[in-house]
């Protein structure tokens, strides 16, 4: 039987409108089982799992993988090409798979009326349910709460074959993966292990790289500033033995020096300032060698201040008890709802309770500033905003470009590619919204598509808000931080009601 094996040798990849490649000199190997890959958004993962799939050619290198590969998106837009093989199959295999990820039977008939969480697991149905040599998956628990989240691991962790997955979720990641992909700069390195144990090995590499720079630069310092103390005494001694400001009489005067030159004092002096500037001159080589111009990861400045426009009114938003519609005869009831200039509000809820329907029906009857960052920003809408952040004013432009750059992601990434990532079009609409300073800030999963690091940054860019917050998310501890009030919505049967929780 042929060995299973994903082979990238030497491989490069830039797009057309690309200045520098978005990877460059990728060389691993993987065999059958999880590696994840992970790396600040707008880094080139979704880019390395659409070569991986054969979706895109390298520039260079190339790429030997299993003939049988199947590439299960991070948006969802579109209902999987597959689903009818899925659902008409005629064995037990599909029918457990989709009883184990909890897929409805209507679900292809109404897909519109799904929610995000919801049409992420019907994508990963149709996906295993392949069972394809290569399976390449990004962000698969993206919109999912805690107990979709459990289904997909628990899916994931019975695929066989070998398994790409693109994630932020340190816990899908630690629990699934024997390997991790780490990308920077257009670099990857291969590490053993889950991600917490990657990025720990990371940090210690980093922390040495930064003692041995800091070691080679002090010696290259110390032996420049002691060639040129020499240098120095070489050019005194040699004024010393100059015979041109001596009197033509001082015969004693120019027989000392005579005797000094004779005796190679000078002579001495001048080698021991060239060995010591030889020495300075191989410490820079070696410091070079060791970090070559380019090397070391570029340290940027990160963190914002997301300002707030105080509110005239006591109250931002009031609405009085009913119920909106659902779709398919499903509806959600609420009581009361008022936001106040304080509140700073959760709204919580499982897959497809209609959280994201409530957000709709409220947003017109906000009369306050508000600024809105939705669950999902299309390809369209994501080109438009890139779009109007490059026709403003250039101090404008370059204000929104410090931010984005501060919220952790590089402004020189953000142009390489056709289409920015869904984690960077979301960072440059918060850095483009601040400006507004908003009474009220809505924000529906702000967290997904989001690098680690850069929800940390988020975080603390809320935490200091002043204003109004409204957070839908399935993330308990970034609500449990931000938050003091939930509107928890559960479902009665087919419908939702909302509570106010204190």
């Amino acid at each position: 039987m042929a060995r299973l094996f994903l082979s990238f040798n030497s491989v490069e990849f830039s797009y057309p409108s690309s200045i520098y490649p978005v990877l460059k000199n990728i060389n691993f190997e993987l065999v059958p089982g999880w590696a994840g890959i992970t790396g600040e958004n707008g880094a080139g993962k979704t880019t390395l799992l659409l070569l991986a799939a054969g979706l895109l050619r390298p520039g260079a290198g190339n790429i030997r993988s299993p003939g049988d590969v199947f590439y299960c998106p991070q948006r969802t837009d579109d209902i999987p090409e597959s689903w009818e093989e899925l659902f008409f199959a005629a064995d037990n295999a599909a029918g457990r798979l989709l009883d184990r990820l909890g897929i409805g039977a209507d679900w292809p008939y109404r897909w519109e009326t799904l929610s995000h969480g919801e049409r992420k697991r019907f994508q990963l149905a149709a996906a295993l349910w392949r069972n394809p040599a290569l399976l390449a998956v990004d962000e698969p628990t993206n919109h999912l709460d805690a107990e979709a989240a459990a289904l997909v691991r628990e899916a994931l962790a019975a695929y066989r074959g070998i398994g790409l997955l693109v994630s932020h979720d340190r816990t899908l990641l630690d629990s699934l993966c024997g390997n991790c992909l780490f990308l920077r700069e257009g670099a990857v390195t291969l590490r053993p292990g889950g991600v917490s144990r990657g990025l720990a090995e990371e940090e210690r590499e980093r922390t040495e790289q930064r003692g041995l720079r800091k070691k080679l630069s002090g010696e290259e310092d110390r032996l420049r500033e002691e060639a040129l103390r020499r240098r120095r005494m070489v050019e005194g001694s040699r004024n010393r033995l100059s015979k041109q400001r001596l009197d033509p009489k001082d015969r004693d005067g120019r027989g000392k020096i005579n005797l000094a030159r004779l005796s190679g004092k000078d002579a001495a002096g001048a080698n021991l300032y060239k060995r010591m500037k030889n020495r300075a001159k191989k410490a820079g080589e070696a410091l070079e060698g060791a970090f070559p111009q380019g090397d070391t990861p570029r340290e940027r400045k990160q963190g914002i201040t997301l300002q707030g426009q105080p509110a005239g009114a006591d109250r931002l938003f009031f609405l009085g008890p009913g119920s909106i519609p659902l779709g398919e005869g499903r509806s959600l009831s609420f009581p009361e709802l008022v936001i106040t200039p304080e509140d700073r509000i959760a709204l919580t809820g499982p897959n497809g309770s209609g959280k994201t329907t409530l957000l709709r029906h409220i947003l017109p009857r906000i009369s306050t500033s508000v600024f809105y960052v939705p669950q999902e920003i299309g390809p369209d809408e994501s080109r438009n905003i890139l779009e109007a952040v490059l026709q403003e004013e250039e101090k404008f432009r370059g204000e929104i470009l410090s931010r984005f750059s501060r919220l952790g992601s590089d402004p020189q990434v953000l142009f390489r590619s056709a289409l920015p990532s869904p984690g960077e079009i979301r960072k440059l609409m918060i850095a483009r919204g601040i400006f507004y300073e908003p009474s009220l800030v809505v924000m529906d999963e702000p967290t997904n598509h989001l690098d680690l690091v850069s929800i940390g940054l988020l975080e603390a860019a809320l935490t200091g808000y002043s204003g109004a917050l409204l957070l839908v998310s399935h993330d308990g501890l970034f609500l449990s931080r931000l938050t003091g009030r939930n509107w928890a919505v559960s479902r009665q049967g087919q419908n939702s009601v909302l509570r106010i929780m204190n």
